[in-house]
């Protein structure tokens, strides 16, 4: 099971000027659009963009290649 950081709204007055767009959809984000952190690195994606990246078995970051920690079911 792999579990992200809480999704959460973009605000551009509190990002870092290269974590304005997507990096799967090259797509701005915008004030108020809900990004999704990702793992350890907390690269944002839109939610939708990096949720079909995981159902496509992928588990590392595509912007740094950082893994995901995976938690089995117990």
């Amino acid at each position: 099971m792999v579990i992200l950081p809480p999704v959460k709204p973009f605000q551009e007055d509190q990002t870092t000027p290269s974590q304005t767009q997507c990096p799967i959809c090259i797509q701005q984000f915008t004030n108020g659009d809900l990004i999704q952190p990702f793992g350890l690195c907390f690269h944002e994606f839109h939610p939708s963009c990096i949720h079909s990246w995981l159902l496509h078995g992928k588990i590392s970051c595509p912007v740094c290649r950082m893994e995901l920690p995976i938690t089995l079911p117990r």
